[in-house]
């Protein structure tokens, strides 16, 4: 996952000189002792605060905000309509733990809970894509140390990650 993310931002500095490069990376770790898959997002608040702006009509600067904490109603609205995970067949319900703001980065939090050792992941992410036409959306699957990325775009936002453990 540092790799990709120094990957990632190698791009990002490219996308200044180059043409705009959108991505947001998102990681999914399966909890073995809690039977659990934690769920971190990470997007640039730039790209999601217009994006926010825009599609619940407010103004907001979430770079000057003290905490994330006003802005999680509208975090936790926007990816229950763009984020989904199946597990072995079956479409899980996503809790919104919360958000964090880390420089000019949002850090959005979910887990999904009661889940045996999954095999099969079926996730769909669609976080930006109706504001940004070149958007990537890096998904890092996590399960027993083994980590499997897929990359998502307009017209592909749904893939699968398998884990073999038997």
């Amino acid at each position: 996952m540092i790799y990709s993310n120094f990957i990632i931002g190698f791009l990002w500095v490219l996308s200044g000189v180059v043409h705009p490069f959108y991505v947001s990376i998102s990681d999914l770790v399966y909890k073995e002792e809690t039977k659990s898959v934690q769920i971190m997002h990470k997007v640039f608040v730039d790209d999601f605060e217009q994006t926010l702006n825009k599609h619940y009509n407010v103004n907001l600067d979430i770079l000057a905000m003290k905490n994330t904490a006003e802005i999680d109603e509208m975090l936790e609205d926007y990816y229950s309509k763009r984020f989904s995970v199946e597990i072995d067949g079956k479409l899980q319900e996503i809790t919104y733990i919360g958000s964090e703001l880390e420089e000019n980065v949002l850090w959005i939090y979910q887990e999904i809970y009661k889940v045996r050792k999954p095999n099969r992941f079926k996730i769909t992410n669609t976080v930006l894509f109706d504001e940004f036409d070149t958007q990537s959306n890096l998904v890092h699957t996590e399960v027993g140390g083994e980590i499997k990325t897929v990359r998502l775009v307009d017209g592909d936002e749904t893939q699968e990650v398998e884990f073999d453990y038997y």
